[in-house]
């Protein structure tokens, strides 16, 4: 998994690599995360050599990054125009050093410096410097940047933005952080990716992964994002304190999808029971169940309402659907026969499809506090129990909470503009005072556990999801990932469901479409996106074991 880290503990691990015992010099890491820009990014122009570039930078050190940059360009035979506005008095020593350097470098020709301190630099030159450029390299802000740019920053950005959209694009490289980026939540100053931050083709970011590189807006802003370690201790760099957020990779969960037992039976497998359904919504219940037969269920009971079972049963021939009660939606009366259904469930499903019914309000309350299993509580579920939310406390078994930006919008007070300023920070401190497990959909996917130091991200997935009933399949898939033969943790289910829930929608743009595949569709291409992780972990293997291990060791006549 990538480590992402937030700005504070970023600025923790560069204070450990220049202390006691590592001592190492700032002005050496600004040299080295100049020269990573240049580096890095030559891939992305095709080198260097005769290249225009116009570089912007900052007062802070990410300005000083930006000089060395500057220098290492016209090494590699680039002719670059430098904008520097600040109070040298301000600048930290080593960025003042690496400009006397720089100065003394300018010749009016191949490197011309323009230094406005204080003060706005001359607009109609700088928009002609970046039309005529093929390269312009962003390092005004980097990871201090918080709220909203101040002048004359959030003018150049505004400039810079403005060129970029109106001309003949040129490859924009961000030093560590995209300008007007936050670093920690991904939120943009004014909160418009097109006026309020630098757009960039590549974001080179030093030392570890930032959090807001990965989160929207500011992904977008980030364009590709390529990590350098700047030759910061490895120690350093594999340190971690307070919270801990982690990017899912396809290794990660390939890894804990380890090939079944061949000896295996179904009831190693696990049962899954999915409680939905309604007079109206019978369909999500399905849905649900299709997911958890697609993701490798050892067994799959469906219970909807008794008016809903007809249109239920044979939908599925694997599905071992049945109703319940006599009505079509669950009230109070069907909970004791559910409960005791249960008992024979590994997990229960609990929510899609059941409608908002005032009756159903009741049943979803006391299959919490009577149900001795597992839950993954989603939909019209979580709408039950928004006002009833000391009730997950009062579990002895864990709960997965997996609601939409709407639905969980509803369960913590906060509006959906809120929670996306800071949806780790949000998501943490909810699941901490409710006690559960949190997969917040959206892009991306944010899994939490109840103690909130440990977040994982999820980016697989598309916009061709963003229709109805995809989350009832994901409902399916988490409760089938949590009772597998190997019993993940909750948060590894959680995270291995959204993964895989996303990366058999990506299979879809590949086999059918970029929109217009059904949730059904999706689930069918799970058992694809397991094969292609078995045969990814298989090929890692085969890398890993010498070459003669599979040759053929048979002896002669």
């Amino acid at each position: 998994m990538k480590t992402l880290y937030t700005a504070a503990q970023m600025r923790q691990m560069d204070r450990e690599a220049m202390a006691a015992p590592y001592g190492l010099s700032p002005t050496v890491l600004m040299e080295n995360a100049g020269a990573a820009v240049i580096a890095k990014g030559a891939a992305y122009v095709g080198g260097w050599n005769r290249k225009r570039v116009t570089i912007l930078c900052g007062k802070g050190n990410n300005g000083g990054d930006g000089l060395v940059a500057a220098r290492h360009a016209l090494a590699a035979g680039a002719q670059v125009y430098v904008y520097i506005w600040g109070d040298e008095t301000t600048y930290s020593p080593e960025s003042r050093e690496h400009l006397q350097t720089l100065r003394a470098m300018a010749d009016g020709k191949t490197c011309v410096l323009a230094e406005t301190p204080g003060a706005l630099p001359d607009l109609a030159m700088l928009r002609r410097h970046i039309e005529s450029s093929q390269v312009v390299v962003d390092a005004l802000v980097g990871t201090g940047f918080h709220g909203a740019l101040r002048e004359p920053t959030a003018t150049v950005v505004r400039l810079v933005g403005k060129c970029i959209r109106t001309t003949a694009s040129p490859v924009v490289l961000a030093v560590d952080m995209p300008s007007g980026v936050d670093a920690d939540t991904g939120a943009v100053s004014g909160d418009d990716p097109e006026t309020g931050a630098i757009t960039a083709t590549a974001t080179i970011t030093f030392g570890a992964y930032k959090r807001g590189l990965f989160q929207y807006p500011g992904k977008i802003c980030a364009g590709e994002v390529l990590r350098d370690p700047i030759g910061m201790p490895f120690p350093v760099l594999q340190r971690t304190a307070g919270t801990v957020t982690y990017m899912v990779e396809a290794a990660d969960v390939a890894a804990r999808l380890s090939l079944r037992s061949p000896n295996g039976h179904k009831g190693m497998h696990g049962t899954v029971g999915i409680v939905g359904g309604s007079e109206s919504m019978s369909g999500a219940a399905l849905l649900a169940a299709c997911g958890a037969v697609r993701s490798g269920a050892g067994k799959v009971c469906l219970r909807v309402p008794a008016k809903v079972a007809p249109a239920c049963m044979g939908k599925y021939t694997e599905v071992m659907a049945a109703g319940a009660g006599t009505g079509g939606h669950f009230t109070e009366a069907d909970v004791q026969t559910v409960c005791e259904e249960a008992r024979n469930w590994s997990v229960l499903a609990l929510g899609p499809g059941l409608g908002r019914y005032a009756e159903t309000q009741a049943f979803v309350r006391q299959v919490l506090q009577r149900a001795a299993l597992p839950v993954v509580l989603d939909a019209d579920g979580l709408y039950h129990v928004q006002a009833a939310q000391d009730i997950f406390q009062q579990r002895a078994y864990p709960v997965i909470l997996t609601p939409h930006l709407g639905e969980f919008s509803r369960l913590t007070g906060c509006s959906v503009a809120a929670i996306q300023a800071d949806s780790v920070g949000t998501v943490q401190a909810f699941a901490r005072s409710r006690g559960v497990y949190v997969l917040l959909k959206g892009t991306p996917t944010y899994i939490v556990s109840p103690t909130g130091q440990t977040v994982y991200v999820n980016e697989t997935g598309n916009a061709g999801m963003s229709c109805g009933g995809m989350g009832d399949v994901l409902t399916g898939i988490v409760a089938a990932m949590w009772v597998r033969e190997t019993h993940p943790a909750p948060a590894e289910a959680a995270f291995m469901a959204a993964y895989l829930h996303g990366a058999a929608g990506d299979r879809c743009v590949r086999t059918i479409g970029s929109y217009g595949y059904t949730p059904e569709e999706l689930a069918k291409a799970v058992p694809q996106a397991i094969r292609e992780l078995e045969r990814q972990a298989a090929d890692r293997y085969r890398e890993m074991v010498p070459s003669s291990h599979f040759e053929d060791q048979g002896g002669g006549e």
